[in-house]
């Protein structure tokens, strides 16, 4: 297998706004509470502060935190418009963790039986995306992704991010309006190799996600093999 591609990283502002929400979902902070300083989350975080200032005002146009002048940054809420990774629900054991993905292998190919079918034309070609996960630079998961083959012609590693959802609305103006997460365990397939610590056909945590538009078009279907031993798939629910 040739050497992965790593996938086109977010812009470093939205990194950390992203990886911002998914602690405050985590628990990390509460309602209410204040942010440390801007010197010290900078820090925290290996980032410049004018980067991380470039976050919080992201984060308080949308709703999630609000500033006070002299007072400090708080936590409002972690809802409001999705975010980038509001449906990504791996978490390492140690807390959530920033996404990333390597692309090991893309490649546009006749829909498998065990694929369902995606868009609208049965006779369509498939892409097929195999990527190994990675969580603040950990690796923890190996990802196969299929959507429909009539949305491009050609396509190859360097064009895709570190988010798919993303991809697909900026490249094809297809938006992921809800999933269907199925969670079992299974052998870890035939391609995994190292960085990740799973060998194949080592028992590993599984998901199968079916992902549709708002008019219920099914535009995605994966298959997610995951560590235990360092990562968990988490689900939480707010009233």
């Amino acid at each position: 297998m040739k050497a992965p591609t790593p996938a086109k990283p977010l812009p470093v502002y939205l990194q950390i706004a992203e990886l911002l929400t998914r602690q405050i979902k985590a628990g990390y902070w509460q309602s209410g509470e204040r942010l440390p300083t801007e010197a010290e989350l900078a820090d925290s975080l290996s980032v410049a502060v004018g980067t991380l200032r470039k976050s919080l005002a992201l984060l308080s146009e949308q709703g999630v935190l609000e500033r006070i002048q002299g007072s400090g940054t708080y936590v409002r809420r972690a809802e409001g418009s999705q975010r980038i990774y509001e449906l990504f629900r791996l978490e390492l054991t140690t807390g959530p963790g920033l996404p990333t993905a390597h692309i090991l292998e893309v490649s546009r190919c006749v829909r498998p039986a065990h694929v369902p079918l995606l868009g609208v034309d049965a006779q369509a070609p498939v892409w097929r995306v195999r990527r190994l996960r990675f969580l603040s630079q950990v690796p923890v998961a190996l990802e196969e992704i299929w959507f429909d083959g009539a949305l491009a012609s050609t396509l190859q590693a360097s064009d895709f991010g570190d988010s798919m959802y993303l991809f697909y609305q900026t490249q094809f103006q297809v938006w992921i309006a809800r999933v269907e997460d199925r969670i079992s365990a299974a052998p870890a397939p035939e391609w995994a190799a190292p960085p990740l610590g799973m060998q194949a056909g080592q028992n590993a945590g599984f998901i199968e996600r079916l992902s549709w538009t708002a008019n219920n078009t099914l535009a995605e279907f994966s298959q997610t093999w995951f560590d235990p031993v360092v990562c968990r798939y988490v689900s939480r629910i707010s009233q």
